[in-house]
């Protein structure tokens, strides 16, 4: 007896639990399915291939924007041997553009250097997204 009532545990834990789908549902006073409202906004999340490839779009773009020190070194407003960090707020939208692209951390001061970041990072095509994904990220500096 306590077997088939093991059994009867295990197959009614099996017809309850699991994922919703949310992909119909019957509505009490009409027999036919109506369409669920989907429980997440999975079909307006950026995916994780498009987060690693804004990175690595950003990423590319490190050689040029380290002359960007070299800029504000000879404009003479950093001194030779500077070293530091740019980091940027930076808002994709969903078209791929740079929508938004400002400084919220840097330990360098210099008004062209930080122009010449954004600059480069504004030229970035990103891959196209189902929303406007922000995001952050931390150029190094070191002149030598």
């Amino acid at each position: 007896m306590a077997k088939y009532a093991l059994i009867a545990v295990v197959v009614l834990a099996a017809a309850c639990g699991g994922k919703k789908s949310g992909s119909t549902t019957v509505d009490e006073t009409r027999s036919e399915p109506t369409e669920a409202q989907p429980t997440d906004n999975s079909a307006n999340m950026v995916p994780p291939e498009k987060m690693d490839e804004i990175t690595q779009l950003l990423d590319r773009k490190r050689t040029i924007v380290s002359r960007c020190l070299a800029i504000a070194v000879d404009n003479k407003e950093l001194p030779k041997r500077s070293r530091g960090k740019v980091t940027l707020d930076i808002v994709i939208s969903p078209s791929g553009k740079a929508d938004t692209v400002k400084v919220i951390n840097a330990t360098l001061e210099s008004k062209s250097l930080t122009d010449c970041v954004i600059g480069h990072v504004r030229d970035i095509q990103f891959p196209e997204l189902p929303k406007s994904y922000p995001t952050s990220y931390t150029y190094a500096f070191e002149a030598e």
